[in-house]
């Protein structure tokens, strides 16, 4: 079995381009934007004080599309080819790679448990929906 199997690259990109939709939506002053910038302590005005939003979504909009990618990979490795199948497998990813370090981090950066609800809470709405995204394509 090759290394890399392939993948749906056109799933791949349209998970990145959700992952920034939602993260808008999510971190937006009607959902939870502001109990986020209240529980790290900064203002709109110092959020955007040093904002290089061409640095900050295009680094983020590339390390969704390597999230994607690898929860592709793992997918087709799986042989995780339904919906059902992508969510189990996002799931996992995230209870495992992605809200154990954060927690581990927020105890030794003190944070409060409502940061790591908002943040850990957007990052499992993504990799949800990259599961059922890639598992509809079936990778």
């Amino acid at each position: 079995m090759p290394a890399i199997l392939e993948v749906n690259y056109l799933a791949v990109f349209l998970c990145g381009v959700l992952s920034m939709i939602i993260g808008f939506v999510w971190y937006s002053p009607i959902l939870l934007g502001r109990t986020w910038m209240d529980e790290i302590d900064k203002s709109e005005e110092e959020l955007k004080k040093d904002f290089n939003p061409i640095k900050t979504y295009g680094i983020s909009f590339l390390f969704n599309l390597f999230i994607a990618f690898s929860l592709a990979q793992l997918m087709a490795h799986s042989n995780a080819v339904t919906v059902a199948a992508g969510i189990r497998m996002a799931f996992l990813c995230w209870f495992g790679f992605i809200l154990a370090p954060m927690v581990i981090n927020s105890l030794f950066e003190n944070k409060s448990i409502k940061l790591l609800m908002v943040d850990a809470g957007h990052h499992l709405i993504v990799i949800l929906v990259f599961g059922i995204v890639l598992g509809a394509w079936t990778v």
